[in-house]
């Protein structure tokens, strides 16, 4: 890996530049119905998804792939060519792959199989803030280009358009959502965690009621919420918080149970539910609402879907437009980026320039649509995410833009 200081193309006053309040937006400002979550169905009805053309794109019906997958990156340049055709309605191929993201396993792989199954040369930005740094960026295999500083993304075009790409109506531009265009990792995504929590919470008290203890169930959540129970959890929410509960409810005893995850008596996910299936069952404990989350839990796994706990979910989206738009335009920029969940302004102010020069433009996100869309039947008058107006906050890069035009 080449690594690059970027401390000779931002200025000190760059690299210590405040954080300013830009005034309220949307995520559908910027990209309108082009967004996709979890279940690979986009937003704008023009696009079919993944269940009327899972055999167009050439993977199966009945799995969601994850974001990382081979197959996702299938589902998505067929989303991206279908946009391109039916959406800005043009006849030019898409050749290159623009990506921007905050996690270099997940996007950074998605990405990188994007490219491999388009055959598109391409560029992907890994930002995550780190104001206590030096200003730095690191290049690695496949045109990585991960950096330290949000900011960072106009160095990033820059170096972009000196390995010949032509950033144009030829190139699709994907942007992820959580802690990217929303949250900004390392500035913002703190506010997304306790907003996620929160709607585990509140779905722990309607299950479990008076028995739902907060504080052991934080204490079990952030012991299994590390890597080295992914084995269990698969990386997970839905299975962390399915786990957890569990726990919670009084099933097993936590001591015995976390031995034999740790000893690999416990193998998977699928096995765990079993284990609470007869616990259910046979072993004449839990109420009825513990019944009936564990049975549409067991169903949506054997369906195949990545996103099992949706009761949980429901509540993550409710609890997540609470902190969007929240806050006072008055309010100080710390106090809004410590409750409330911004728009980062680096990457609406790149959405901006890119589309001035005629590329696609899309969100994609490995977010679950239950928690990003409202549910007809519990939520119905509330906004999906990206019609959500909020602050957006971060710096300005609109002049180093201008300059590279």
């Amino acid at each position: 890996m080449t690594t690059v200081s970027t401390t000779g193309v931002l200025s000190a006053d760059r690299a210590n530049t405040v954080l300013k309040n830009f005034g309220r937006a949307k995520l559908s400002d910027y990209f309108g119905d082009l967004v996709v979550y979890r279940n690979l169905e986009p937003l704008d009805r023009r696009i079919q998804g993944r269940k009327n053309a899972s055999y167009k794109m050439d993977i199966p019906a009945d799995v969601i792939p994850r974001k990382q997958d081979r197959d996702y990156a299938k589902a998505a340049v067929w989303i991206s060519n279908q946009a391109s055709q039916k959406v800005r309605r043009s006849s030019v191929q898409l050749e290159e792959l623009l990506f921007v993201g905050d996690t270099l396993y997940n996007d950074g792989q998605a990405y990188a199989n994007m490219a491999d199954v388009g055959e598109w040369a391409g560029a992907c930005f890994i930002g995550s803030e780190k104001p206590g740094d030096a200003p730095s960026a690191e290049i690695g295999e496949n045109n990585i280009y991960s950096a330290n500083r949000w900011a960072a993304i106009s160095d990033w075009l820059k170096w972009v358009l000196g390995q010949g790409l032509h950033v144009d109506e030829r190139t699709v531009v994907i942007v992820d959502i959580d802690k990217t265009a929303l949250g900004a990792k390392g500035r913002n995504d703190q506010v997304i965690n306790e907003a996620r929590l929160e709607g585990i919470y509140r779905t722990m008290t309607s299950v479990l009621g008076d028995d739902f203890d907060r504080a052991t169930f934080e204490s079990h959540y952030n012991e299994l919420n590390r890597s080295r129970y992914h084995f269990l959890t698969e990386d997970n929410q839905d299975y962390l918080a399915y786990v957890c509960m569990a726990l919670n409810a009084g099933l097993f005893d936590y001591n015995e149970t976390l031995r034999e995850i740790q000893n690999g008596s416990v193998e998977n996910f699928k096995q765990f539910l079993r284990m609470v299936h007869a616990r259910l069952m046979f072993g004449g404990v839990g109420g009825e609402n513990l019944r009936q989350a564990h049975e549409a839990v067991s169903a949506s796994v054997d369906n195949g879907d990545p996103t099992p706990f949706k009761r949980f979910r429901r509540q993550e989206f409710i609890t997540t437009l609470e902190r969007m738009g929240n806050m006072p335009d008055n309010a100080s920029v710390d106090e809004i980026l410590a409750n409330e969940i911004t728009l980062t302004n680096e990457v609406c102010e790149m959405t901006d320039w890119l589309k001035a020069r005629g590329c696609l433009l899309l969100c994609m996100s490995d977010k679950p649509d239950e928690a990003s869309r409202p549910d007809p039947r519990t939520s119905p008058d509330l906004p999906p995410v990206h019609q959500a107006e909020t602050h957006r906050v971060g710096t300005s890069i609109a002049d180093e833009l201008k300059a590279l035009a």
